[in-house]
């Protein structure tokens, strides 16, 4: 899908009218959009939504990552701390983190812990809380998120923490945390599980939400500050008003292929996680008034190279035969890599290791690599020089290359299997022959408009747009090289609130 409508910015003084008005008013009414309402009540009564689509979209999973020592953590006898938060997303998400959003997240991870629940979010602590952290998406079966599995927990591994070379730096804590109700069915508390008990706590206050409403253009006053924008709505153009403050939480760019061509043409060929509405409009709005946006050329690219977690008892390999990464690290982490190394990804399993997966079928099987290695098209030896040296320190459970997890490591020996884990783009490059591959690779933009820890947009020359405010997927949030699930819902989340809390704080009608 692509975008070109003009996001041109209007004038006040072409205004005659305005058909609404508030203190505060959002555009997008998803995870950033709903915290940004939430957090201006906090302020004024008086917020307005205007969402394009018929209301809120659930494509994201009920993972949050917070951490930091919440309540939840502390009842599953797990002790972190904001500093060890910090080292680890410092790492995981970098380089160029934004150091002053990264210590306004992790020092008020907890006290977000605590909004979310008092706004109806079910994250539970105390004695029902219990079992063990799992690894997304379950240590040895298959993603089912009503499996008997996620019934006792709330902590998930989700960005690699106990895997090399994120073990190293800090104590290894899980902080996926997974929502908990037991009144209502777990596969509710899944997909798009958040929104919806946010939502529910916008409906019942004040806050008016119009849908319908195709937000294009900013109106700035004659000194540049936004004072208000106009949308289409069933074909009329609607001007409304914002006596304080816009918050944009309009989500990124991934379904525009004309910014992607431009920012991030890697992304052409992968999988897109998300929905339509992702188009960068809110980006391209505020540029139009001088914004900056940073990190354009940047994704979360996941590669689903399990389940079973037991594949990881595999190698993974390129196009040249090669590993490239520890099997066992958070498949987001293997994703960007795979995308560095080309985007071909073969996962080499045996007879021991693989297991029957609707998931993932095995493309090539064979007792001989050298036979592996001309059917796949690999350098002829790559295979077997790369299962020698892999086998030789397995015997001794260490892998020296890339220093997988000992419980992991186990030599491979015949017969044989290979998953492709190639996208369509990736293995028509190799074989313009090759049938249509289902996509392994799938990602969504991480790049967008430069903010403050306030969420206030900045411009190309560092300066605060005053009435600007933008959260979620829009900006340019914390995960900047790198991705932990549940990453996107803490950030947009508590950004979102803070935009939310900036705007109606900006200051009396003007």
């Amino acid at each position: 899908m692509t975008t070109t409508v003009s996001t041109r910015p209007i004038s006040v003084e072409d205004v005659g009218s305005w058909d609404d008005e508030a203190d505060v008013v959002v555009v997008g009414y998803g995870h950033a959009g709903v915290s940004a309402a939430l957090g201006a009540l906090e302020v004024t009564p008086d917020v307005l939504v205007l969402e394009r689509g018929g209301g809120s979209e659930g494509t994201c999973g009920g993972i949050l990552y917070l951490g930091g020592g919440t309540p939840m953590q502390h009842a599953m006898g797990w002790e972190d701390s904001a500093d060890n938060m910090a080292t680890f997303l410092r790492a995981s998400l970098g380089p160029s983190v934004d150091e002053a959003k990264l210590q306004a997240y992790c020092q008020g991870s907890v006290d977000h812990f605590s909004w979310l629940v008092a706004c109806g979010v079910p994250l539970i602590s105390g004695p029902d809380a219990v079992g063990s952290p799992l690894m997304e998406p379950g240590e040895d079966g298959f993603i089912d998120v009503g499996a008997q599995e996620y019934a006792g927990g709330g902590l998930l591994w989700t960005g690699g923490e106990q895997a090399y070379p994120f073990d190293e730096l800090v104590p290894p804590v899980p902080r996926g945390h997974i929502l908990r109700d037991p009144n209502e069915n777990q596969d509710l508390l899944f997909e798009g599980a958040v929104l919806r008990r946010l939502s529910r706590a916008v409906d019942a206050s004040t806050a008016r939400i119009r849908y319908n409403m195709a937000v294009e253009h900013l109106i700035v006053d004659d000194a540049g500050a936004v004072v208000g924008l106009a949308a289409r709505c069933s074909g009329d153009t609607v001007h409304i008003r914002a006596r304080r403050g816009v918050v944009l939480g309009t989500g990124g760019f991934i379904y525009n292929d004309d910014m992607l061509a431009a920012h991030n043409p890697a992304l052409l060929g992968a999988g897109k996680l998300g929905h339509g509405g992702q188009d960068g409009v809110g980006i391209r709005m505020a540029q139009s008034v001088g914004a900056d946006a940073i990190h354009m050329d940047t994704s979360d690219l996941t590669l689903i190279m399990y389940p079973p977690l037991s594949f990881a008892r595999g190698l993974l390999v390129n196009s040249l035969g090669q590993r490239y990464i520890n099997e066992d690290t958070y498949f987001g982490r293997i994703g960007a890599e795979t995308l560095r190394q080309g985007g071909a990804a073969y996962l080499l399993l045996d007879e021991d290791i693989f297991v029957e997966s609707s998931w993932r079928r095995p493309a090539w099987a064979s007792d001989s690599l050298a036979v592996l290695e001309s059917e796949i098209g690999l350098p002829p030896r790559s295979l077997e020089s790369t299962v020698a040296y892999y086998n030789q320190f397995a015997e001794k459970g260490a892998d020296p290359l890339f220093n997988k997890r000992p419980k992991y490591i186990q030599p491979l020996r015949p017969s044989y299997a290979v998953i492709d884990l190639r996208n369509e783009t990736s293995a028509r490059q190799l074989n313009p022959n090759v049938a249509a591959v289902d996509y392994a690779l799938g990602g969504f933009t991480l790049g967008g408009l430069r903010t403050t820890a306030d969420s206030e947009v900045l411009d190309v020359s560092s300066r605060v747009i005053r009435g600007l405010y933008a959260a979620g997927r829009a900006t340019s949030g914390l995960a900047v090289h790198g991705y932990c699930s549940g990453i996107s819902l803490g950030d947009g989340t508590f950004f979102g609130r803070r935009a939310g809390q900036a705007a109606g704080r900006l200051g009396a009608a003007r």
